[in-house]
């Protein structure tokens, strides 16, 4: 860690050493990865402890050092926490994630066994695998524990080392496949109706996660696991087909009507393209005759909405 990241999480680490409730504090991202920080590193800390209410206010900060400039939550991709970032001058940016005690240790007990036999990925609802999933792949990518008092945050942040991401099943494949059409109809009558701002700013948010996650997929199953994927599109220009990253201008749009009919379309595309790959790969049924459907309803509908 460079010395100006060192020094804040040593003044944490100093604070929870005194607060009985914190058992323990692992850092996260590129700066608990040797060589790959940079000045525009945030630095990414998650505190596991026995009483999250009392943190996630943040009235703690003061008792770590100078009061922040800026500071607000937002809910993390891990485990749905709350997360509360920090900016202190510079500027210096903080992420802490707070996590329960009872929360961590359970999920130290499903990380170490979804290491030793990944087929068990398969018992977990599917909103737990897709958490463990994230958190598998930001402890692949390097955590450094600062603090444990219990040994909780060790297990939780041990690395998976060679787990890959998981391909998923056919069931999940087709909700993934179902889900974007579905999400395309949505975002068709919003256009209709001239929410722009409901298609673009919501709607289109839900599409580019279902696109991402195939994107993943293709991946993993084009490269046999052996090239990791990151959340939320990350580097993923160092990972995507470039016949992908190619297409990948077609399907953003400005805030404009005929922009976003232009991008819907070539989202759907896009997303054809690759889930069909995916479907070959993994002997999957991709289901064309309601993808031809689909294409029906928003021709049919496109031109209405150009009248507006």
């Amino acid at each position: 860690m460079a010395s100006g990241h060192a020094d804040y999480v040593a003044q944490v680490v100093s604070w929870a050493e005194r607060v009985p409730s914190v058992r323990g504090l692992i850092v996260m991202g590129s700066v608990a990865q040797i060589g790959t920080e940079d000045a525009l590193s945030d630095l990414d800390l998650m505190i596991i402890t026995t009483k999250p209410r009392q943190l996630r206010g943040g009235e703690w900060l003061a008792d770590v050092c100078p009061a922040p400039i800026l500071s607000w939550t937002y809910r993390s991709p891990v485990g749905g926490q709350t997360v509360r970032q920090v900016v202190y001058d510079g500027p210096f940016v903080v992420d802490v994630a707070t996590t329960s005690w009872i929360q961590a240790a359970l999920s130290g007990v499903a990380v170490a066994a979804i290491t030793r036999f990944p087929q068990l990925r398969r018992v977990f609802p599917s909103t737990v695998a897709q958490q463990l999933d994230t958190w598998l792949e930001i402890a692949r990518r390097g955590t450094h524990v600062a603090l444990d008092k219990d040994g909780i945050a060790t297990r939780m942040a041990r690395s998976p080392g060679g787990v890959s991401t998981p391909l998923p099943s056919e069931a999940e494949f087709l909700n993934t496949v179902q889900s974007l059409f579905g999400l395309l109809l949505w975002q068709s009558k919003q256009l209709v109706r001239g929410e722009l701002w409901m298609a673009l700013g919501t709607v289109d948010q839900h599409l580019k996660q279902q696109l991402l996650i195939m994107m993943q997929w293709h991946t993993v199953v084009t490269r046999h696991g052996a090239t990791e994927t990151s959340y939320s599109g990350r580097h993923i220009g160092q990972w995507l087909d470039p016949r992908w990253s190619a297409s990948l201008p077609k399907v953003w749009a400005g805030y404009d009507l005929q922009e976003a009919w232009t991008a819907l379309f070539g989202t759907l595309d896009l997303f054809s393209a690759v889930a069909n790959e995916v479907a070959d790969a993994g002997q999957y049924r991709y289901p064309r005759d309601k993808e031809r459907q689909l294409r029906a309803w928003l021709s049919e509908r496109q031109p209405r909405a150009n009248l507006l």
